[in-house]
């Protein structure tokens, strides 16, 4: 009897003794990441018979149990893998707004400085200084568009050299994974509970979606599979799927992220990557990145191609025709690495009006038979068609016009840039302040004899949306001859064609533009029968003093040019759309974190280590282990009075 009573003792005191090592073991992980609360199981031995009664045996230990729920976890890891994309996303567009968010020396304040310069030169275009100051401040706005370039791409390229590091850390934690499924299952063969293996995988999980948002499968053995947003495997089992990097066969300014399949990258779609760091460094460089330099790209495009139009309009102070102020942009195309007959296929693109264009680059495809001309800002088709036309027939859309030296085989791609490089390209080509073209070709004289209250308005070249070249027609002379208040015809000699020419009668509106010959040329007044009004273009006025072209250079500030907004309107608008991105960040970031947060509570509050409660098990475990050392004292005593007794029997 006192050996049962010794092994109940036992049986109590090896379960008070293993709950107290389970309870000192979670006091003494309680900081440490990722550890699950454990506790220790108990049930009762098999009772034995003794004459028809039942008396216990004393108690097991059936289990160190780890306290984990997988719905909590895998919300855990969600939410991170979207906090982890949220934090990315802010710093890498706090960027941006930290570039534009200079007012006083940024490339706003080059913009307003160049235009103030030259409506300096309007007043004084005599002026060698005056007009090398001008030119200073083109050759200073120019580089500030060239700068803010340089930094976004600067931008682009560390957000790419961080998609490698975190490539390198999801291989690394997917390696880790691995390895740990191997253990566990091994331990789980063997009917063990891995606890501190399970702990481990899962923080490792963890450190995955802070780099890339993953999904995972449990096994009946153990060990679970991992997988990406699009469905490619990292893991199964322990065979590894390396993450990796490469460029992107479409645009190769671009990284892609993916599986290798055969030798090719099965990349995931940033707007579909499941989030983590990953996630928003494939978007800062694919969307955000291109978006804002195709913004400030327009703005560089639209104020070149429209100055050079003016230029070319007028005569410098050494009486020449003007020629370009800055350099001509250019129009970017990428054929796809993919496509049939990149060497020979020729795709060529020109501007065909600058006001029209879009801050957005485009993507022509060719799938059966047909043509699709995407702009990829906002996704909608600008053009379409059958495939075959494009040989013979120029596409022409958004301000611009392509043109194919042959026909385009189907699956082949192409990613067309017309102002995506415009800040980088943009330089002053004029030399000298001197070859500023600030007077005007034309002159317009109303003879002393007219009767009438005729009086010139304006009068200047035609065409600002149309890069102008020197029109030999705007150097003959016109002469216009009122028949009545409301009615002229006019006459001129042609630089090549007939020896003269006389109109029809056209109708005259006081303040109306007359367009003829190249230039338009509004009047003032009421002319009176036989009243005559002449143009003469020379090309060699008197440049010194004239300021007629330099004042319509001044006005182009004002002017909606940039697809259908002035200059400053269209900066204003880059500024603010950066802001409110930046804005819109730190919001998602903050929502993000909250949940992840919340999330973290939730699992913590089943997994987590309570250390009151803790202490409050301690104290029940020694007592416990206290009563069942008593026990087995008692047993012991029982045990000694028994040898003792049967001792003393004769």
């Amino acid at each position: 009897m006192s050996n049962g009573l010794l092994s109940i003792g036992a049986s109590a005191l090896n379960a008070a003794f293993t709950a107290l090592q389970t309870t000192g073991n979670n006091i003494a992980n309680v900081s440490t990441p990722g550890y699950s609360r454990e506790i220790t199981s108990f049930s009762p031995q098999v009772q034995t018979s003794i004459g028809g009664m039942y008396m216990g045996s004393g108690v097991a230990v059936d289990a160190i149990s780890r306290v984990y729920d997988d719905f909590l976890g895998q919300q855990t890891n969600q939410a991170q893998a979207m906090a982890s994309q949220a934090d990315t996303t802010a710093q890498l567009t706090g960027q941006i707004n930290s570039l534009f968010s200079d007012t006083t020396t940024g490339l706003g304040a080059a913009v307003d400085n160049f235009f103030t310069q030259i409506q300096a030169l309007s007043a004084q275009p005599g002026s060698a200084a005056t007009r090398q100051t001008a030119l200073s401040s083109a050759q200073q706005m120019s580089g500030q568009f060239n700068n803010y370039y340089a930094q976004l791409q600067s931008m682009s390229q560390s957000a790419q050299q961080q998609i490698g590091q975190e490539v390198s850390t999801v291989n690394s934690a997917v390696a880790q994974i691995a390895s740990l499924n191997g253990q566990i299952s091994l331990a789980t063969a063997s009917g063990g509970s891995p606890n501190s293996l399970l702990d481990q995988r899962n923080q490792d999980i963890l450190t995955l979606n802070q780099a890339i948002g993953v999904t995972t499968t449990a096994q009946s053995n153990g060990s679970i599979n991992v997988y990406l947003a699009n469905g490619q495997p990292l893991l199964v089992g322990e065979q590894t799927y390396a993450l990796t990097t490469g460029m992107d066969p479409v645009n190769p300014k671009n990284v892609v992220v993916g599986t290798s399949d055969g030798g090719t990258i099965v990349a995931l779609d940033p707007n579909n990557s499941g989030g983590g760091a990953i996630g928003a460094l494939l978007q800062f460089q694919t969307q955000t990145i291109p978006s804002v330099e195709n913004q400030i790209g327009q703005l560089a495009v639209t104020l070149s191609s429209q100055f050079n139009a003016l230029q070319a309009q007028g005569v410098d102070q050494n009486g020449n025709p003007g020629t370009n102020f800055f350099s001509s942009p250019t129009i970017a195309v990428t054929a796809a690495s993919a496509n049939t007959d990149v060497g020979s296929l020729a795709l060529t693109a020109s501007y065909s009006d600058v006001t029209q264009l879009q801050a957005s680059n485009y993507q022509l495809s060719v799938q059966g038979g047909n043509y699709t001309l995407t702009r990829l800002a906002d996704g909608k088709t600008v053009a379409q068609g059958s495939s075959a036309s494009l040989a013979t027939t120029p596409v022409t859309a958004d301000g611009m016009t392509l043109n194919f030296s042959a026909t385009p085989a189907n699956g082949d791609v192409f990613t067309i840039a017309p102002v995506q490089l415009g800040a980088a390209n943009l330089s002053v080509a004029l030399s000298q302040g001197a070859q500023i073209a600030a007077a005007s070709p034309l002159q317009a004289s109303v003879p002393s004899t007219n009767a009438g209250s005729l009086t010139v308005g304006n009068l200047a070249p035609q065409a600002l949306t149309v890069p102008v070249n020197p029109n030999a027609n705007l150097l003959q002379p016109v002469t216009l001859t009122f028949s009545s208040p409301t009615q002229y015809t006019y006459t001129y000699t042609p630089a090549s064609g007939p020896p003269s020419f006389t109109s029809a009668a056209q109708t005259y509106t006081p303040g109306q533009a007359i367009n003829i010959n190249g230039w338009s040329l509004t009047l003032n007044g009421t002319p009176a029968n036989g009243d005559a009004v002449t143009v003469t273009g020379t090309g060699t006025v008197s440049a010194s003093g004239d300021n007629r072209n330099a004042l319509q250079m001044t006005q182009l500030q004002g002017q909606p040019i940039v697809g259908g907004s002035t200059l400053d309107a269209a900066y204003s608008s880059v500024v603010a759309d950066v802001g409110a991105l930046a804005s819109t960040a730190t919001t998602d970031q903050t929502s993000k974190d909250a949940i992840l947060k919340s999330a973290t509570t939730a699992e913590a509050s089943v997994s987590g280590v309570n250390l009151d409660e803790e202490a409050s098990k301690l104290l029940q475990y020694q007592q416990q282990y206290q009563a069942a050392a008593q026990m087995i004292q008692a047993a012991n005593t029982v045990f000694n009075a028994l040898i003792t007794d049967l001792n003393a029997v004769p």
